[in-house]
């Protein structure tokens, strides 16, 4: 998790603290579920998880060591 400061109307900061007391979560929480709701926040999370930069497919290029034409070995 990354922590971060925002700034909210107060309207917006009662409506969300209330959310959260309502639900028995913390504020942070309540924030974070509504905006992996959003349709918007949704799709680039979506692309984020797409990317082929992260996870288990990425390798350095740095790391890819060619011995042949045909054979390609991976250094950890």
């Amino acid at each position: 998790m990354k922590k971060i400061s925002i700034s909210l109307t107060p309207e917006l900061h009662s409506a969300i603290i209330r959310a959260a007391m309502d639900n028995d979560v913390k504020v942070s929480r309540i924030i974070s579920e509504y905006l992996k709701e959003h349709p918007m926040i949704k799709k680039y999370v979506e692309e984020i998880r797409a990317e082929p930069d992260a996870g288990v497919f990425a390798v350095n290029p740095k790391q890819i060591h060619s011995k042949s034409k045909n054979e390609i070995t991976v250094s950890s």
